[in-house]
């Protein structure tokens, strides 16, 4: 036996019988666990299907066990075990995954910190020799600058995802007045920057030595693996870490309020009144979790839910409902939000909210409802289950909070055994007659719609002009530090694994319709699953111009029922036989995404057929739908990202353009669209003979023919011509346009120009250079705007590929106060980007895509979405195989001519979204000219 390992503790192998899978469909998740002499917990689940590995290692530290005073420290110090350690220098992390060809990331929640990668299986002891660094050998390299680095990137996520975000505030209000001062849940895990300026190193290594300890976490490893390899270099490289001290688990905590409680906050982002009526809840794997959860579904879920019913539909008070049952460690939560129409009284909401629940209490539980929550509950597992990394994380998870690697498959099986007498019990004990908190969210200026007598909340927040960075700016240079003693050289990075992974397309099947749609398919049979699409094109580019948004409803009303079933049985009918079908329009075509079990898959696409060819078009649910629209137009005129691409559009396809206006149109056009609008739309431009459909999962060609027969004969086509879109006049380039975001912390950057179709010979010479500009984390723009500088959360660019509507966009949420800054530094980076490209980067690019290509026809949807790319845009069947040839022979001489031809920054317009007040004037002095105001 290993020095390090202790005898295994459990070796099995689980095959759990879905109830809906049929006897030659079992899936089986199979593991062996065991514990090191550290304590460190490992779980392998091997799966041969793709030649990946994926790491997960769970933590069992979150936000609840810090100190007041110190919130949102265990967020903040995720961030910094991204920094280095012993033996990987600063940053690292960021560049070896990728050039890996991998993904990674990591996740902090009350409870838990989580780590992953996902690599190609030859780089399996790269990460395990990186990961184990992260536990065992990083306190050491601390530095105070790299501390005051963090806070600032931390410090930028928080206003950008919090601060400036629409009802952003929310949950920090409710976590602070539903728990007690003190209580480990009365802060998020974001935490208030004021505390972040407070952290110390001496707060980072108590925080490490208590918490990042072997004993205190669990290691899933699954994928394409030798088990006893694999054995062997965990124990090499996690085996002689020491023990931590033992870590005390939380017990149960349970908030209690002693009289109901209002609250309010008047958002500035805020478009629309919010209304969330919270309950106090249970842990995690208590007796009533499963049965709660239910309850919570069934009253505010779903089209049959009674608070759907009497808000949306009989007092059209709201779009939508939501309900959430949020049971972690110490105590839960019962959440019910009601984001209402404009100018609509929450007083309003309230009272139909418990009209509801009256509702429910009359009638009781809707068997088929019930039935429809659990088998829905059961493909959110299989949906969990389909990729490598989702296993590894669910296992991870599983493993240290439930006490077992498939802690989901018992839950599951107790959730599915939940009794009418259950729910009822549970809303008898939880919620009928509790207390609760409100929490009204209401715009600037409209108190008067806020639940009467609630007390204004107290929110700490930051103004533009006195925010300051903590960190000096520029790379950080980084002290000498003592080494841990180690039994090997740690500071040699190991070699690949001698198993380097193939790129292999799947095979490819195809046919056409007797109606003349095209359909391309590929068999894969992990999961008894299945994922379809249609696409029709069209879209936005068919809307008449003075009814844009005409497709868009078009689609949205496509959901609404069919003649011969209603929007509410259509939503059932779906759920019991666990298939989710959506219909939706974009600026280029009509997609109905279809997924659901294989078994079951033919009264799937019955469904799909009915929804498809006997739309119900009610004029009630197009009156909500409408409303519903301009509700979501309204709010995204205070999101900045949204103003920004909103904006950039307008710039590069001419303020007439077909593209300058959103694909759901205006609140204007929306009010000049009529049934009779609606139904020629329908008429004129749903045929097959604009359409294609991409299907992958556990079925095979022959099986498809039989599913599509009934589709093909039924479905009559007729002749569809598509206008070419209309381009407006396009702005001035190399030029700022500044949109005035009043007061706001954040500047939104946008930096773009017209793009091209994925069909250009220059599309894909155009990826492949982009890639070290701003493909992801180790991307030039990342490096340099949030490593170096600290002035973001992110920063990357990307290019959008559509037939007509194409762009390259490099953009990033900067901290507002360094908005001169961060353009200076988009425009220097962009600027000589080209020059600066040489066979060194060449090389490392290509060998990081051909490894991310190798692995990148993992799950079923990935594999609909390359199918998706053929049927839209006639690449050939090998296109993939093609792009690899166009990888492996591009010349530095031919990345630079790109560079020059589809990422010129003289083609390019820049858009910020800012506080004009204190940022737009210093813009004028980048070379630019002086920034144009632009009125929204």
């Amino acid at each position: 036996m290993n020095k390090h390992l202790k005898q295994l503790s459990v070796v099995s192998v689980l095959l759990f019988a879905f109830a809906c899978s049929s006897p030659d469909q079992t899936p089986s998740l199979s593991y062996e666990s065991y514990t090191l002499d550290n304590g460190l917990k490992i779980v392998l689940h091997q799966d041969h299907s793709d030649p990946i590995v994926a790491l997960a290692i769970q933590y069992h530290v979150g936000s609840g066990r810090e100190k007041t005073g110190k919130t949102g420290f265990a967020h903040f110090f995720e961030h910094m075990l991204f920094q280095r350690s012993e033996n990987l220098p600063r940053n690292a992390f960021f560049q070896k995954i990728a050039a890996m060809g991998g993904s990674f990331n990591g996740s902090t929640n009350a409870d838990g910190t989580n780590y992953f990668e996902t690599v190609p299986r030859d780089a399996l002891e790269k990460i395990l020799w990186m990961e184990s660094d992260r536990m065992g050998f990083v306190i050491n390299t601390v530095t105070q600058g790299g501390l005051e680095r963090e806070i600032d990137i931390v410090s930028n996520e928080k206003r950008q995802n919090y601060d400036t975000q629409p009802y952003g505030q929310s949950s920090i209000i409710i976590a602070k007045e539903l728990y007690p001062e003190g209580h480990p849940y009365s802060w998020t895990t974001i935490g208030e920057i004021d505390d972040l300026r407070s952290a110390t190193i001496e707060d980072v290594k108590e925080f490490y030595a208590t918490f990042y300890v072997p004993n205190n976490a669990t290691m899933v490893l699954a994928g394409d693996f030798d088990k006893a390899q694999a054995k062997q270099l965990i124990e090499k490289y996690f085996g002689e870490i020491p023990k931590g001290k033992e870590v005390p688990r939380p017990t149960p905590r349970p908030a209690q309020l002693s009289q109901n409680k209002n609250m309010m906050w008047e958002d500035d982002f805020a478009r629309l009144p919010e209304l969330v009526l919270v309950f106090p809840g249970i842990e995690q794997y208590h007796k009533d979790a499963n049965a709660l959860s239910a309850l919570v579904s069934l009253i505010a879920s779903g089209k049959q839910s009674p608070m759907y019913k009497v808000i949306v539909e009989e007092k059209k008070l709201a779009p939508g409902v939501n309900g959430n049952s949020m049971s972690r460690e110490m105590a839960g939560q019962l959440h019910f939000s009601v984001r209402a129409f404009e100018n609509v009284d929450l007083n309003d909401v309230y009272a139909a909210i418990h009209e509801a629940f009256a509702r429910f209490e009359a009638e009781g539980v809707n068997e088929q409802e019930l039935e429809r929550i659990k088998i829905m509950q059961e493909v959110n597992l299989y949906n969990r289950m389909g990729s490598i990394q989702g296993k590894a994380l669910m296992m991870a998870r599983d493993n240290e909070f439930g006490g077992s690697p498939v802690a989901s498959f018992n839950e599951l099986k107790k959730f599915q055994s939940v009794t009418k007498q259950q729910i009822m019990d549970v809303y008898n004990r939880y919620i009928k007659g509790k207390t609760y908190l409100t929490l009204s969210t209401v715009p600037q200026g409209q108190k008067n719609l806020a639940l009467a007598n609630s007390v204004m909340a107290v929110v700490s927040t930051e103004k533009v002009d006195e925010i300051e960075s903590k960190s000096e700016a520029g790379q950080l240079i980084d002290d000498d530090y003592e080494r841990t003693p180690s039994a090997f050289d740690r500071s040699i990075e190991p070699d690949y694994l001698p198993n380097r992974p193939e790129i292999t397309v799947p095979k490819i099947w195809n046919f056409t319709t007797a109606n003349g749609m095209a359909v391309y398919g590929i068999g894969h049979h992990e999961l008894p699953i299945v994922q379809a699409n249609i696409s029709i094109r069209g879209g936005a580019m068919l809307d008449p111009t003075d009814k844009r948004g005409v497709a868009y409803l078009n689609a949205r009303l496509m959901n609404e029922g069919t003649a011969l079933k209603t929007a509410d049985q259509l939503e059932s009918a779906m759920g019991l036989l666990g298939a989710r079908i959506t219909v939706s329009s974009g600026f280029e075509g009509m997609n109905i995404s279809i997924s659901g079990l294989a078994k079951n898959f033919p009264k799937v696409m019955e469904l799909v057929e009915e929804m498809l060819l006997q739309p119900r078009f009610d004029e009630a649910a197009l009156q909500r739908v409408k409303m519903q629209t301009k509700s979501m137009i309204r709010q995204n005129s205070a999101n900045p990202r949204s103003i920004a691409q909103t904006t950039r559009d307008i710039l590069l396809y001419g303020a007439n353009g077909t593209f300058a206006t959103p694909e759901y149109g205006t609140a204007a056009s929306i009010d000049n669209i009529s049934m009779d609008d609606i139904k020629t739309f329908y008429a004129a431009y749903i045929s097959p003979s604009v359409a294609s459909f991409t299907i992958a999962g556990d079925i095979e060609k022959a099986d498809c023919e039989r599913l599509l027969a009934s589709l093909s004969s039924t479905w009559q086509a007729t002749a569809v011509t598509i206008p070419a879109p209309v381009q407006g006049i396009p702005a001035q380039t190399a030029t700022i346009y500044f949109v005035d975001n009043p007061g706001v912390t954040q500047s939104m950057i946008f930096v773009s120009k017209r793009g091209m179709p994925m069909n250009d010979p220059n599309y894909y010479p155009s990826i492949i250079a982009n890639y070290r500009l701003g493909t992801g984390s180790q991307g030039m723009l990342f490096d340099v705007i949030r490593l170096q500088r600290g002035y973001t959360y992110g920063a990357y660019s990307t290019f959008e590929n559509g037939l007509y509507r194409n762009s390259f966009t490099a953009s990033s949420s900067v901290q507002g106060s360094v908005t001169k800054e961060s353009v200076e530094i988009f425009k220097e980076l962009i600027s000589t980007y080209g020059p600066k490209f040489d066979e060194t980067m060449l090389l490392g690019t290509k060998d990081a895509m051909m490894r991310a290509m190798a692995s990148s026809f993992e799950t079923v949807g990935a594999l609909v979405n390359m199918l998706n790319n053929i049927a839209t845009y006639g690449l050939p069947l090998d296109y993939v195989k093609q792009n690899e040839k166009t990888l492996d022979n591009i010349t530095v001489a031919q990345i630079k001519e790109t560079i020059n031809k589809t990422m010129n920054p003289n083609d390019m317009v820049y858009v910020v979204v800012g506080d004009a007040k204190t940022q737009m004037a210093p813009l004028g002095t980048l070379g630019l000219g002086r920034p144009i105001l632009v009125q929204r």
